[in-house]
C-alpha cells in the first residue's frame, strides 16, 4: 500500500514512473498490506501492472532519464538492495545531479548501497543527513 498510495500522489502531481529491480524480474508485492477498499489504488495497480511485470534491470537505469528516485519499503528492499552495486551507482549519480531521492518504510535500507571507499575506509554518501 505504501508504494501505490505514494505513486498515486506522484501521478496526481503529473509524474510518470518506471520500475526497476536488481535482476529485472517482476516486482514482488506484499499483498497483505493492500488497501482493499481503495478503488483509486486498485485502479493505479491495474494501470501499472504491465510495468510491474516487466521492470527494467537496475543496471540499465540512467539517472539522467529521470527527475529522481523513489525506493519504497517492503521487506524485499532489505534483501538485495543494500549490496547492489548498480543501485549504489544510480544513487551516487542521482545525488551528484542534485536530484531527489525518496525512501519510505524499509526503503532506506537501499541507501546502504551508496557506501563507497575513500582511502580504504567506508564512506556513506548520506552521512549527516
Amino acid at each position: 500500500s505504501e508504494l501505490f498510495v505514494t505513486l498515486l500522489h506522484f501521478k496526481n502531481a503529473g509524474f510518470d514512473f518506471d520500475f526497476a529491480t536488481v535482476s529485472g524480474k517482476p516486482v514482488v508485492l506484499e499483498m497483505w498490506g493492500w488497501p482493499k477498499k481503495d478503488s483509486a489504488v486498485a485502479g493505479l495497480f491495474q494501470q501499472l501492472k504491465p510495468k510491474l511485470d516487466k521492470p527494467k534491470k537496475l543496471a540499465d537505469v540512467a539517472a539522467s532519464a529521470y527527475a529522481g528516485i523513489f525506493m519504497p519499503g517492503g521487506h524485499g528492499a532489505m534483501v538485495n538492495l543494500p549490496t547492489s552495486e548498480a543501485l549504489g551507482k544510480l544513487l551516487r549519480d542521482v545525488h551528484d545531479a542534485g536530484q531527489p531521492t525518496v525512501t519510505l518504510c524499509h526503503g532506506p535500507a537501499g541507501l546502504l548501497a551508496a557506501t563507497d571507499e575513500k582511502n580504504g575506509e567506508p564512506v556513506f554518501l548520506y552521512e549527516g543527513y
